[in-house]
């Protein structure tokens, strides 16, 4: 499906339809019930927007940097992750759509409230000093995010691939 002229279009709209259904039903339900007393922050509409992320994660020198660079046809390219026999991956890379190659800095994707990465300012300076995304014109990162980790961790809110 990913060959189709609007491969997102179903998903978007179903996606639209549950953000309207949280602020029009459940949201109104948390405030009456304090629900935000519970939990540190307010859902966002990053985040009930936002797509599936996929978390690499294993030992150093397993291939994690390799097999996004395959899935993204980054590979003997000026733009491929760096692998190498040693620990390379020093921060967290998020790799996701966007119109043209670039960079953004963890602190600035943690402050854009359009995305879903808000949550993460709880970590601090020094983790979002830690985290890099990188926006790629491809078809697969229409419906999915990578992230590239430099270390074993695991969020239980993302698909976990571990490499052993």
């Amino acid at each position: 499906m990913l060959n189709e002229d609007k491969p997102s279009d179903d998903y978007s709209a179903v996606l639209q339809r549950l953000r309207k259904i949280y602020h029009s039903s459940i949201k109104p339900l948390e405030q009456s019930y304090k629900y935000n007393e519970l939990r540190q922050h307010e859902i966002t509409d990053g985040e009930i927007t936002s797509k599936p992320m996929v978390l690499f994660l294993g030992p150093w020198s397993v291939g994690k940097s390799t097999m996004i660079n395959y899935l993204l046809g980054l590979e003997n390219t000026r733009y491929q992750l760096y692998t190498g026999a040693e620990p390379t991956t020093s921060e967290f890379t998020v790799l996701m759509h966007g119109p043209k190659l670039k960079t953004i800095e963890g602190i600035v994707m943690a402050a854009d409230s359009a995305r879903s990465f808000s949550p993460l300012e709880k970590f601090g300076q020094n983790f979002l000093e830690k985290l890099i995304g990188i926006e790629v014109p491809h078809k697969l990162l229409e419906r999915v995010t990578f992230v590239d980790t430099p270390v074993e961790t695991v969020n239980s809110n993302v698909l976990v691939l571990s490499f052993q």
